[in-house]
């Protein structure tokens, strides 16, 4: 397909810089046309890093264009809710970064315009469209369904997170994976039974209609040289393991070869040997480059708390600062498949497999559901109050 859809994007913060900004530019079917922030110097880095032709402080111009077909929402989340829908009532399809609303109820204020609207609207949740994901999610189907899985996501959310206050991470970090295993399993969790051993160190118990268990290890106390996610399926019969979207390791699979390793996201703006070494060496090549990251970075930070100026020190800050992918950020976790896939679905009307408006509701559901039991200490049934 040469066709490539119009986009706009609003938000051009952090998650911009490192995701949407690169995807959309690099999206074979997809032409940005504008950006949009209240911040004139992060339009200007945009433009001059991107090139993109326009660039605008008023979301309104952004939506009254008619050639812009699709907009990217990636403000913070509590303007979600209310972007989406001014973007819908515009005639836009609508791909807005998660959670799509902090609330069950914020969500239900989205489905009746969308639907009204007749346009797609997208939630970033973009580990659906991993590579590493979507190949084990065909090793599910092909084995009988997923009977017991355990998944890992942690970092150092004790530094990034602060802003959010303590026990929220369940609504930023956690959201991704309730999604996700709604997504592998093909079920809908009935029961949910969350504990803590502090804010934002949680284990989350989920039981699905299917029959399906499935366990949730969220810990924001961890240093950047452990990867931040990993996954364990049982089958049927036999078993699969993802290490951090870069490798895939199947058990007992026949129909599988026993290990695929997957080339990391490429970012303009920083080194891409990382993309080769996971494409050869997998998770080993993940945990070195992880541990050379931290470690560097350790050195810098004390060597600016000394305030001695060197060769070295400039060197780190070299690397650390500007030439090093951030750690969260290397692997290829399905940015750039999530944006294709949503101008393939606004270009030729196919069926869209990333999640909608329903699936976020359901997403918040869980994470309502998961608070409840936290603070109660007792197993919730979903939509159960």
């Amino acid at each position: 397909m040469n066709q490539r859809a119009t986009f706009g994007l609003i938000g051009a913060g952090g998650i911009s810089q490192s995701q949407h900004l690169p995807s959309l530019t690099q999206a074979r079917n997809v032409y940005l046309k504008t950006v949009c922030d209240l911040k004139a110097d992060l339009l200007a880095l945009a433009q001059r890093d991107y090139g993109i032709p326009q660039v605008t402080q008023n979301h309104k111009e952004l939506l009254a264009d008619p050639e812009i077909q699709g907009v990217v929402i990636a403000t913070r989340a509590d303007s979600h809710v209310s972007l989406a829908i001014e973007a819908l009532q515009a005639g836009k399809h609508v791909y807005v970064e998660k959670p799509l609303g902090e609330t069950v109820e914020e969500c239900h204020r989205v489905l009746p315009v969308q639907k009204k609207s007749g346009r797609i609207l997208a939630v970033g949740h973009n580990r659906r469209l991993a590579p590493a994901y979507q190949l084990l999610r065909k090793a599910i189907l092909a084995h009988g369904g997923a009977k017991n899985i355990h998944y890992r996501i942690s970092d150092n959310y004790y530094v990034w997170g602060k802003s959010y206050g303590p026990g929220q991470r369940i609504l930023h970090e956690v959201c991704h994976i309730f999604d996700l295993l709604r997504y592998l399993v093909g079920s809908e969790v009935t029961s949910v039974h969350c504990v803590d051993s502090r804010p934002d160190d949680d284990l989350i118990t989920l039981k699905f209609e299917s029959g399906c268990v499935a366990s949730i290890m969220s810990s924001g106390y961890v240093t950047q040289d452990m990867p931040k996610e990993s996954i364990d399926v049982v089958m049927e019969l036999g078993a699969a393991t993802v290490v951090d979207f870069v490798e895939l390791r199947t058990f007992g699979l026949d129909d599988f070869e026993p290990v695929y390793r997957f080339a990391g996201r490429w970012h303009p703006q920083h080194d891409m040997m990382h993309r080769y070494l996971f494409e050869k060496e997998g998770a080993t090549a993940l945990m070195d480059l992880r541990r050379i990251f931290y470690e560097k970075k350790r050195r810098l930070e004390a060597l600016e708390q000394s305030g001695q100026q060197s060769p070295e020190r400039r060197e780190l800050e070299q690397y650390v600062r500007t030439q090093a992918p951030n750690p969260s950020y290397m692997e290829n976790k399905g940015w750039l498949e999530a944006i294709e896939h949503f101008a393939d679905c606004i270009l030729d009307g196919g069926p869209c497999q990333l999640a909608g408006v329903e699936d976020s509701t359901k997403a918040a559901m869980l994470v309502q559901t998961a608070i409840r039991s936290r603070s109660s200490g007792q197993v919730v049934e979903v939509g159960i109050g």
